[in-house]
């Protein structure tokens, strides 16, 4: 057969001609880039009046709009939308698209249609980054060429562009980028956990949930859909929503197929091996050894051995794995033993609850902007909690919550003087926890900069800190 008598590829753009980016972010701009490598004509909508992305797109053909609603940008010839994470599902540009039958593909759905690749999904409510980093060092350490890729740092998009076709894409995708999936096939996708969270952006929880589990909807024979066995919510979305092979994980006790805990040790039970293998005993992860750590290593190992990872190469990323920044991070320790834990990151009730859970006798600092989600089952997980310091716009909801618990609540006008006002209430061998509930938006840029100033402040209370008497006569 001649080349020109070849049955030409399916254009994965299909008729697109024309799309709409919404948003110069990180992921914005990425989706500007495969598309306009594609040959396809790209308008861009930037509601902010400034961004510094817009005047590098000057000349390149690029249309920008700055400074409007994003809605004015879709007009008659466009032909595709593509929304930033940030753009909520009830924004007026996605209702209209809607309305007119314009598709609307999230960026990691851009960038997989254009480039596919195998991807090796995370998603939840809380531990995706800590997961999506160990699942992709464990494939490493098996010999892949993987690239870490989504909410963890580099956009799909710009992964997928630039790896050979035989890399491995292990991605984090929010809820946000999955509710506009519809093609994205994950080989294995892992749903950690499910609690409310962005009720701000999604219209309740099902529909968050609904969001999450479009993660396997894609999925064929020979893929799996992971969920977590301690959260009963995830199986259930599993097993309503996957039509692949079902897996499981736990952080603490066996499961039929995947890899949970039996005996103080992380065990796997595999589709391909007759027998268990035992992996490695829980005391043998880096420290902290919190529950909801421990469960994050157990659904990477399940993750990495279904896609193909050996035990060893999965044992041996295991054992060198150290959370990242943010994360339960013990950031000082004074000369009375008092511990400094800065989990920044916790910006939901469901990953507060983890952290005051995986600490001792604690004073806790809490608060910042709560997104519409109810922060009253927090109530029920203080009783290691003598004290709290609240800062930010949910301060006095929170002192609600430590009234019905029955702990005194402090209220701070910043994170430094949240820290100072949280050393003096301290004993000896308590634990001052950063556990905020809350997004940073309301104080700060990130919750990465909230993490690094309550670090600042911690080690110079620490240095401040007068040491333990030991007691004796004068």
């Amino acid at each position: 057969m001649t080349a020109a008598m070849r049955p030409r590829a399916p254009d994965p753009l299909g008729t697109v001609r024309r799309a709409l980016v919404v948003g110069l972010g990180a992921s914005g701009r990425a989706a500007i880039r495969v598309l306009a490598a594609a040959g396809v004509e790209v308008v861009v909508a930037e509601e902010r009046p400034e961004h510094p992305a817009a005047a590098g797109l000057t000349g390149t053909g690029v249309t920008v709009h700055l400074g409007r609603p994003a809605v004015e940008a879709l007009d008659a010839a466009i032909d595709l939308v593509v929304p930033s994470p940030g753009v909520p599902e009830g924004a007026p540009v996605l209702h209209a698209a809607a309305a007119r039958g314009i598709p609307i593909w999230s960026e990691p759905e851009l960038g997989l249609r254009l480039h596919p690749r195998q991807l090796v999904a995370v998603t939840g409510t809380n531990g995706k980054t800590s997961t999506t980093e160990l699942l992709a060092a464990m494939l490493a350490a098996d010999g892949r060429d993987v690239r870490a890729c989504g909410n963890i740092g580099t956009p799909v998009c710009e992964a997928a562009a630039d790896a050979p076709p035989a890399a491995v894409l292990v991605a984090e995708l929010s809820s946000f980028q999955l509710r506009f999936a519809g093609r994205l096939r994950p080989r294995v996708g892992v749903l950690l956990n499910l609690a409310p969270d962005h009720l701000d952006w999604h219209r309740d929880l099902t529909a968050y949930g609904a969001a999450k589990a479009r993660l396997w909807e894609a999925q064929q024979p020979g893929d799996w859909a992971v969920a977590n066995a301690d959260d009963p919510v995830t199986l259930t979305l599993r097993d309503r929503h996957a039509p692949a092979g079902r897996a499981a994980f736990s952080g603490t006790g066996p499961v039929p197929l995947g890899v949970g805990v039996e005996d103080g040790v992380l065990v796997a039970r595999l589709p391909s091996a007759r027998a268990a293998t035992a992996l490695l005993a829980v005391t043998d992860l880096p420290a902290p050894q919190a529950p909801h750590l421990i469960a994050n290593v157990a659904a990477a190992a399940t993750a990495a051995l279904l896609a193909g990872a050996s035990p060893e190469a999965v044992v041996a990323a295991a054992r060198r794995f150290r959370p990242g920044r943010h994360r339960l991070e013990v950031v000082a320790t004074d000369r009375r033993g008092i511990r400094y834990l800065d989990d920044s990151k916790a910006t939901n009730v469901h990953a507060a609850t983890a952290a005051l859970r995986a600490v001792g006798s604690a004073v806790w600092i809490a608060g910042g902007l709560a997104k519409g989600v109810d922060l009253a089952p927090l109530a029920e997980e203080l009783a290691g909690v003598h004290d709290a310091v609240l800062i930010g716009t949910a301060a006095d909801e929170l002192a609600l919550v430590c009234d019905r618990a029955g702990v005194p609540a402090h209220h701070a006008p910043s994170i430094e003087a949240a820290v100072a006002l949280a050393a003096g209430l301290a004993r000896p061998g308590d634990d001052v926890v950063l556990a905020p509930a809350c997004a940073s938006f309301d104080q700060f840029a990130s919750y990465a900069e909230r993490g690094e100033r309550f670090a600042a402040a911690a080690r110079a209370a620490a240095a401040a800190a007068p040491p333990e008497p030991t007691g004796g006569t004068p």
